[in-house]
């Protein structure tokens, strides 16, 4: 179990933070604090509607539906992902 807990820890740390910068790049300087702030209201509010969305798919349809649900959001996520994330490393530097 602690592994798990050593693991989930490293996830957290590694994604929570990425994605942290990733919001405070896309924000003008004098907003990366409010930018920051509406990204971690967004990542709540979806992950409510996901986890109410995949309990009422528990119920109703069984733990493979949940799988799939899962599955299905994550593909679109990356391909939203390699859509609308330039490849540009040099994001920040439009914003000094």
């Amino acid at each position: 179990m602690a592994v798990v807990f050593v693991c989930y820890g490293a996830y957290q740390g590694t994604f929570r933070a990425a994605g942290k910068a990733l919001a405070s790049d896309f924000a003008p300087r004098e907003l990366r604090a409010g930018g920051i702030g509406w990204y971690n209201f967004l990542v709540g509010l979806t992950q409510l509607i996901a986890s109410v969305i995949a309990g009422l798919l528990l119920d109703h349809l069984g733990h493979q539906a949940v799988f799939i649900y899962g599955a299905v959001f994550a593909v679109v996520g990356i391909v939203a992902l390699l859509i609308l994330v330039p490849a540009d490393s040099s994001i920040s530097e439009r914003f000094e």
